[in-house]
């Protein structure tokens, strides 16, 4: 027998929570073709894999890479982490549907953080052929974003949706959905998804029950507001007939820490009624996004410019001080908490002498307070700025990743590729968040077994979005295989130096193709746009 690929010698994770097994895997082509304890054979490659763990590659629930895969396919960043396919088009964002007179809108929205955005197209299936010409290097699993339905069915507006609007938002998923849309994503916290009330959302919901969409939500509320808005959730899945993730589960703001036990009772009570609900965790305390998210949602009615020319406004200023300090210390946002200056840090900026420094260091810098600081950036760089935030316990972080009905999604924003100097100083989740769970959390804190923390990045994460020929290692799947050392897997980026790639995962296979071979990017664009 003569394969393309033959991994000999390992120890096999195989996605399903199974305990590890000696096992070789043969590959021909893109499918696995063989798995048993010893195959014997020829093969065009042999990788020894003695000592190490071979396990499925990696899904990552939750990311923002398709805002940067036009700037950078081979997704190295993503990639040296075991990770083979990603779930995209989150928290509202996506860069189709779009209409031609909304690009500038689109832009200010969507591509505030260093996002390259090509915007050639104009529906969800051009945007998906485009995505194809380009052959990233990782599979992807599209969403499409409420936001992107919202702007181009009624623009940047804050109010609600009319039955016309609502109609036709419900065609633009449908098409989506057509094209190869997975579902909708809220981020209702980010305008203009925010400005949706919970009957839009069960009406979009319904329109693509029988389609068997997913609806995937960053909700409404992540502090004060944080068991309201599970609740949300969970009653537009019920209501609409469909499949229900909460995205990056949490509770933010020290007041709210307590509340994260009542919040997974949340989940356990609405499965234990039959409802679709599940949700996804990253392995860290701190949330990054765009530091204009600071500002109150009804100043982003209309979009960035808007924004910016309210920014220039001393009496709106006040209204924004007025609403948003606590205190005269901390900043309040749905999102966040109540957090302080000193736990919101510079990440992607122009100014990259700013980066990785705090709103209040800042603030001291400059001789402002940092209300003001933080409006002036924002207003100098014209809302292109992002942010990294403090607002978790880290304690509740390792409790949400231990719950067994919650996967692992990173929640990254950019991509990186290559070595030497790299711009930004993006959260470490960017290079980090898979070595992470399999090293701190499954090794060294011994949270769950390395089993365990497979299943909840591969086989629980293919059966929650219905690929049936990936995230598992058996006979007849798609050849995606992380292969790694369990003993020095190990995640290096850190908060102040986070342009560092994960080390102790020397191969990763996309669809049969070798992509990272002894520790290097080799081959990239192996990766497809995948089908539900």
């Amino acid at each position: 027998m003569a394969w393309s690929l033959l991994v000999r010698n390992g120890s096999l994770v195989d996605g399903s929570g199974a305990p590890a097994r000696a096992a070789d895997v043969a590959v021909e082509g893109d499918r696995i073709v063989a798995v048993a304890p010893r195959l014997s054979g020829e093969a065009a490659r042999v990788i020894d894999a003695a000592g190490h763990v071979v396990a499925p590659g990696f899904i990552d629930m939750h990311s923002h890479s398709d805002l940067f895969y036009f700037a950078c396919p081979s997704a190295e960043s993503k990639v040296r982490q075991g990770v083979t396919t990603e779930v995209v088009g989150m928290c509202s964002f996506s860069q189709a549907p779009l209409r031609p007179d909304q690009r500038e809108i689109v832009q200010g929205w969507a591509g505030g953080i260093g996002a390259s955005l090509d915007m050639r197209w104009e529906t969800f299936a051009q945007y998906l052929d485009a995505l194809r010409a380009i052959r990233p290097s990782v599979n992807v699993a599209h969403f499409v974003g409420h936001g992107a339905l919202r702007i181009a069915a009624l623009g940047f507006e804050a109010r609600p949706a009319g039955a016309a609007d609502l109609s036709s938002m419900g065609r633009l998923l449908g098409e989506a959905m057509d094209a190869g849309a997975f579902g909708f994503s809220t981020g209702l916290v980010y305008a203009p998804s925010a400005y949706s009330d919970t009957a839009e959302l069960i009406a979009l919901a319904r329109s693509m029950s029988r389609r068997g969409g997913y609806y995937f939500s960053h909700i409404r509320g992540e502090s004060s507001m944080l068991l309201d808005s599970i609740n949300e959730a969970i009653r537009i899945g019920e209501e609409g007939g469909v499949g229900v993730q909460v995205s990056h589960v949490k509770a933010s703001g020290r007041e709210n820490w307590p509340k994260i036990d009542a919040a997974l009772r949340l989940f356990e009570d609405a499965r234990a009624r039959g409802v679709d609900v599940a949700g996804d965790v990253y392995p860290y305390n701190a949330g990054s996004t765009k530091l204009d998210n600071m500002m109150p949602a009804w100043a982003h009615d209309g979009g960035t410019a808007r924004l910016l020319e309210r920014l220039a406004d001393r009496a709106t200023r006040r209204r924004i001080v007025e609403k948003c300090l606590i205190d005269g210390e901390r900043w309040g946002t749905v999102s966040q908490g109540g957090i302080g200056c000193d736990q919101v840090f510079i990440a992607p900026c122009a100014r990259r002498e700013l980066e990785g420094l705090s709103l209040a260091q800042i603030a001291r810098q400059s001789g402002m307070a940092p209300a003001e600081t933080l409006m002036n950036l924002l207003l100098e760089q014209r809302c292109t700025v992002g942010m990294v935030s403090f607002s978790q316990s880290i304690e509740n972080v390792a409790k949400v990743l231990a719950h067994p009905m919650l996967m692992i999604g990173s929640d990254s924003i950019p991509l990186y590729s290559g070595d030497g100097d790299r711009p930004g100083k993006p959260h470490p989740r960017t290079y980090g968040t898979f070595p992470r769970v399999l090293g701190e959390y499954a090794r060294e804190q011994r949270l769950f077994p390395l089993e365990t923390a497979v299943h909840k990045m591969t086989g629980m994460c293919a059966a929650r979005l219905r690929l049936r020929d990936r995230g598992l290692v058996r006979e007849g799947y798609a050849a995606d295989l992380a292969i790694f050392d369990p003993r020095t897997v190990k995640d290096e980026s850190t908060f102040p130096e986070p342009h560092r790639y994960p080390t102790g995962i020397p191969y990763v296979v996309v669809n049969g193709a070798v992509v990272v071979d002894g520790g290097r990017m080799k081959s990239p664009g192996a990766g497809r746009v995948l089908a539900p």
